[in-house]
């Protein structure tokens, strides 16, 4: 009889049912573009700041208040309008991971899943005590670490699967 190879043992594991919120999708969405683009708001209130020592305004002062508000409500708007948008329903539906050694694979019911190889994930983000696991720059998924059954998954998970994709 043959002895099995421990190394091409595969583990499954298999998360809880995650449910996002519209408004859980938002905030993520948020943090990550203000993550990137922080810079670009501490300009904008940095120059309103310094324009508002001046005595006279002139219509590009008015140009700069109107942006340091205006931007951020056009974005926050933008952002609301997506996660609540029909065509992304998607997004909200309730589903659960099942990953081993070589993939993950997002399951909404017996007949709609998405299986993804490790190899194909470029990279890993944690927000807000949840895993971002890129897949293209702007596509991801979403896997809280609260939705792992126990302490040993997570930690396999960490080990074994996050350790094989770029930071």
């Amino acid at each position: 009889m043959r002895e099995l190879d421990p190394k091409k043992i595969s583990t499954m594991i298999k998360t809880k049912k995650i449910k996002l919120t519209a408004f859980e999708l938002f905030k993520l969405f948020l943090i990550r573009y203000f993550k990137k683009k922080w810079w670009l708001f501490i300009g904008f209130v940095f120059l309103a700041i310094l324009i508002s020592f001046k005595e006279v305004y002139e219509a590009f002062d008015y140009f700069v208040f109107l942006m340091t508000l205006g931007f951020p409500l056009i974005i926050i708007i933008q952002f609301w309008r997506y996660v609540t948008s029909r065509d992304n329903k998607i997004l909200l539906h309730e589903r659960y991971y099942e990953i081993d050694d070589e993939k993950i694979n997002g399951i909404l019911d017996e007949e709609t899943f998405s299986p993804i190889r490790i190899e194909h994930f470029i990279k890993v983000e944690v927000i807000q005590k949840t895993f971002l696991l890129y897949t293209a720059k702007n596509m991801f998924f979403y896997i809280p670490i609260d939705s792992f059954k126990s302490d040993d998954d997570l930690v396999w998970f960490k080990k074994e699967i996050l350790s094989k994709i770029k930071k």
